[in-house]
């Protein structure tokens, strides 16, 4: 209820009004990203604010160490795995799966944990990864662009020069 049936609304909705939002062209970004800033910041109060919560600083820290190693291990994997020539991927292929299949959003994992561990006390301590996993994708991602985008360019450079043809020797 929470999260398919908005989403099948939605597009069902989207079908019969798309030459008005077409036309008008609603400011659908700044309305997402309020709603999901607002998603992050109850979710953050709801988890800080809890008397419940027992989470020490180090424990914190250790959290935030052990997301950070996931990510990047997600990262070279789906690097790793994706550069392997059998699978016919190019440079900018292979950067869209990097970013794509390792970023999770908060506005669809809240309300999961919401739904599958509704009337659980300590939903606050489950949450607390999930709000910094958040954040810590876009550190990530913001700190490895530069990086990534050289390779791209560079991988794109070389492949351009293996396949262009020889131009004919003149005698």
């Amino acid at each position: 209820m929470t999260v398919v049936v908005p989403l099948i609304i939605g597009q069902i909705v989207r079908r019969h009004i798309k030459d008005w939002l077409e036309r008008k062209k609603p400011p659908f970004g700044a309305i997402s990203s309020c709603v999901l800033l607002m998603i992050i910041y109850t979710t953050f109060c709801d988890t800080f604010s809890n008397p419940n919560i027992d989470l020490d600083k180090f424990s914190l820290i250790i959290i935030v160490f052990i997301i950070f190693f996931v990510q990047l291990s997600f990262m070279l994997l789906t690097f790793l795995f994706s550069t392997r020539s059998n699978f016919g991927f190019t440079p900018a292929d292979t950067v869209a799966i990097i970013f794509c299949s390792t970023h999770k959003s908060l506005t669809l994992g809240i309300p999961m944990l919401k739904i599958v561990f509704a009337g659980y006390e300590h939903l606050s301590l489950i949450s607390v990864p999930l709000l910094i996993y958040h954040p810590a994708q876009i550190l990530l991602g913001s700190v490895l662009v530069p990086t990534i985008k050289s390779w791209m360019v560079s991988r794109q450079k070389a492949l351009k020069l293996t396949r262009q043809p020889k131009a004919p020797v003149k005698v």
